[in-house]
């Protein structure tokens, strides 16, 4: 086989790859090697998020603030149409295929826009993130890395990574954020037995069973758009009349950050599983 017929060859399979992680409207393009040959599968908006999509968020003032009724190009200018039409995330299915997760119950939304789900009580190692600094979230997640290795908890357990990554934000009366920290949880195996943290700026909490409200998003964290997606949310539920808890929201990452397709999820806490 001549060297030319096979960086052909190559180049091809390289275009198809390409090709097939383009965005076509609601559906992308999923790419799997089966028996040497490239599968794509393709999956809708819908099926990637995990729950049904408000059709009406456009033309309906009591999502769009800017709606001009009955103008169809102002609607869709006014800046929710590429709120709705977002990167497509990759499904739960596929990810927790590879990697733990968290088992939570999905339980049936009242509405649209949202999924609602029962997150269980369960052990996280958690870090609080220094807001004053520019790569605090970064620097809180190496400090809880020192716990999962093994080489600061007491039973020097080497812990696999589970999913997903929360980033608690607190809010105070005007909605800014006062403190932040971040969530890794403790494998399943050893939830009755949690190691403890021996490095002081990394603590076990277990943390209440809590019934919440997502968002998801196919993007990246510092996308504008991303930060909208809590807007949605809230606009979706304020549609079903629930007011989540309104001192808390919650960044949710499946994903490593750039790294192939991205899951993001834009979460609120139901009022009620908030303890006083």
């Amino acid at each position: 086989m001549s060297r030319l017929f096979v960086l052909g060859l190559f180049t091809v399979v390289l275009v198809t790859l390409s090709e097939a992680h383009r965005y076509k409207g609601a559906e992308y393009k999923q790419t799997k090697i089966v028996e040497g040959h490239v599968d794509v599968v393709p999956a809708s908006q819908e099926e990637a998020d995990g729950y049904e999509e408000c059709k009406d968020f456009l033309n309906d003032p009591s999502y769009n603030e800017n709606y001009v009724e009955g103008d169809q190009d102002a609607n869709a200018a006014n800046g929710f149409h590429h709120l709705l039409n977002r990167h497509i995330p990759r499904p739960l299915a596929d990810i927790c295929e590879s990697y733990e997760c968290l088992d939570a119950e999905e339980v049936d939304s009242p509405g649209c826009g949202f999924a609602t789900k029962i997150l269980p009580s369960a052990y996280w190692m958690v870090a609080d993130i220094d807001l004053s600094r520019e790569l605090g979230v970064r620097e809180a997640y190496k400090r809880i890395y020192r716990v999962r290795s093994g080489h600061s908890n007491d039973q020097a357990l080497k812990m696999s990574f589970v999913l997903p990554v929360m980033k608690k934000y607190y809010l105070d009366e005007n909605s800014q954020v006062v403190r932040a920290e971040i969530g890794m949880l403790i494998p399943a195996a050893y939830q009755s037995n949690p190691p403890a943290s021996t490095y002081d700026e990394v603590r076990i909490e277990k943390w209440d069973e809590m019934k919440v409200y997502v968002r998801a998003y196919g993007g990246y964290r510092d996308d504008a758009e991303y930060e909208q997606q809590f807007d949605l949310l809230k606009l979706a539920l304020a549609k079903q009349n629930i007011k989540p808890y309104p001192h808390m929201r919650v960044v949710v990452g499946y994903t490593y950050l750039r790294y192939g397709r991205q899951r993001l999820e834009a979460m609120l806490v139901d009022n009620d599983s908030i303890k006083a």
